[in-house]
């Protein structure tokens, strides 16, 4: 998994979610933060990543425009880094099923409790 952190996703999770992912990036980390969902929609498809993120524009993008780059929209997900690392590394196999090979979606929501 090629794993792109918009904005509203703590930079923090990237070091929680590395040891599980072939690569983890923050927005951050490319010189994107503040910058428009369509540029981190670009720089997505262009290298390769799928997007980690809380906007409800990115929906929006993926239904527009469909996919790659594919989206994992996060609901219900202001709680401390801790607890959205234990929450993602729980569902990994249901994330790398969805990031894996299959073609037919481009967006997956979860909730979180």
């Amino acid at each position: 998994m090629r794993l792109l952190l918009d904005e509203n996703v703590s930079w923090r999770l990237a070091a929680q979610l590395r040891p599980h992912c072939e690569v983890v990036l923050h927005v951050r980390d490319i010189q994107l933060d503040n910058s428009p969902d369509t540029s981190i929609w670009r720089y997505a498809r262009q290298h390769g990543y799928d997007i980690i993120t809380k906007d409800e524009d990115f929906v929006r993008l993926v239904v527009a425009n469909g996919f790659p780059p594919r989206i994992v929209a996060l609901q219900n997900a202001q709680v401390p880094v801790g607890q959205l690392a234990a929450f993602m590394v729980a569902h990994l196999p249901q994330l790398r099923q969805f990031l894996g090979a299959q073609t037919e979606f481009g967006l997956l929501m979860l909730r979180l409790p």
